[in-house]
């Protein structure tokens, strides 16, 4: 193994709720570092009206930070996409990053209530030839009370992230519960920090590792953490390397 492959993080300072400073970043990088991580996606919100992100903007940000990685800590582009009906229009015209435009995106469901149309809004996606990834299912209510939308999600081609802390008990043990649940029905595709910060939410996989393989077994937790996040790595064009 390379090092930890981390495809969700808001890393990039005074761009959404994460870091509001070069040094809270640098202090976030090294904790990565340190934990194992090699490879960061740099993720932002991207929310109309609150985090008015693009991909320019989002560009911009990482270019200010590469001089400071630390050595052997690769980084790209990316985003945490709060999904609207125009969301592939958007992608399509090069707006909003794909992950290092590899063309999987993250994309995040309003906390409280499932759109109507999320299918067809994945379908949509897919037809552009961009494969969406659910961010932290394991989190949102309506998910955790009906798997089957998201057994249909996945047979259509969508993809499923949870959060390592959700995996170690850092969102209480009902969470915990539901992502295990998840992982164990093979729901769950990759494992991501979706870090904002290096106190309460640090980017730290090496936890959720052991913890994966502790539930499970090591090919388990070797699928969610490296083999899964190396296939959208190597779709990642080198231009963002």
């Amino acid at each position: 193994m390379n090092g930890f492959i981390d495809l969700h993080c808001h890393i990039l300072p005074g761009l959404d709720d994460g870091p509001t400073s070069v040094d809270q970043s640098l202090e976030m990088l090294d904790i990565a570092a340190a934990d194992g991580i090699a490879h960061i996606f740099a993720t932002p919100h991207v929310m109309a009206g609150t985090y008015d992100n693009d991909t320019d903007r989002i560009n911009e940000g990482l270019d200010r930070m590469r001089a400071q990685l630390p050595n052997g800590t690769r980084m790209f582009t990316g985003a945490d996409v709060r999904i609207t009906p125009d969301l592939p229009a958007l992608v399509s015209s090069g707006l909003i990053p794909t992950l290092g435009n590899s063309g999987y995106l993250l994309i995040e469901l309003p906390s409280y209530s499932m759109p109507l149309n999320l299918e067809q809004l994945v379908f949509n996606l897919l037809q552009k030839k961009v494969i969406p990834i659910i961010t932290h299912p394991e989190r949102h209510p309506f998910f955790a009370e009906r798997r089957s939308l998201l057994k249909s999600l996945r047979s259509d081609g969508a993809l499923c992230q949870v959060t390592a802390m959700s995996v170690t008990g850092g969102f209480g043990r009902q969470v915990q519960e539901i992502a295990l649940d998840m992982i164990d029905e093979g729901l769950i595709d990759f494992v991501a920090t979706d870090a904002h910060n290096a106190k309460r939410r640090p980017p730290i996989l090496s936890k959720a590792y052991r913890e994966v393989v502790r539930q499970f077994d090591t090919p388990t937790a070797n699928r969610l953490f490296f083999t899964n996040p190396q296939m959208v790595l190597d779709k990642c064009q080198i231009s963002d390397v």
